[in-house]
């Protein structure tokens, strides 16, 4: 896959930067729901009528999340009963730059690795320094979005 352009790569960027302030203080004990409910003054009735569910299928709702099993859409739906917003989004855990070429540059130096076993075993000697060869191979694979 091709890597972004540069523009698409700063619009990345500003996005991840917003979201990475937050992303650090996500998890909450009780799960999203039942804290903001809680916060909001709503009881699981409140919050069953507003959604148009029973309170056991609320407080089943709840455990889910606070499991890890609940689904995208009924977190949409139950944000919405609440009238929150329901933020879903994948933030890594360094700056997208820097994990890029991170990944391009551990794939070229497997590339490189296996071509000298070969080159070895066929006594032949590549000339170029090495690490200059893992950055000029990683460079052409960042490029091409190839560094998986």
């Amino acid at each position: 896959m091709k890597r972004p352009d540069e523009l698409a790569m700063k619009q990345i960027e500003r996005r991840l930067k917003n979201l990475s302030s937050i992303a650090k203080d996500t998890n909450v004990r009780t799960g999203w729901i039942a804290y903001m409910r809680q916060a909001m003054c709503m009881t699981l009735s409140n919050l069953a009528k507003a959604s148009g569910q029973s309170p056991a299928t609320v407080h089943q709702i709840e455990k889910r999340e606070k499991a890890g099993k609940v689904t995208i859409e009924t977190m949409r739906k139950i944000a919405a009963a609440m009238e929150c917003e329901f933020v879903y989004a994948l933030v890594p855990k360094q700056d997208l730059r820097t994990f890029l070429k991170k990944k391009a540059s551990a794939k070229a130096t497997r590339v490189v690795r296996e071509a000298d076993v070969h080159m070895t075993l066929e006594d032949q000697k590549v000339n170029e320094d090495i690490k200059d060869r893992i950055d000029r191979i990683a460079n052409d694979l960042l490029s091409k979005g190839d560094i998986w």
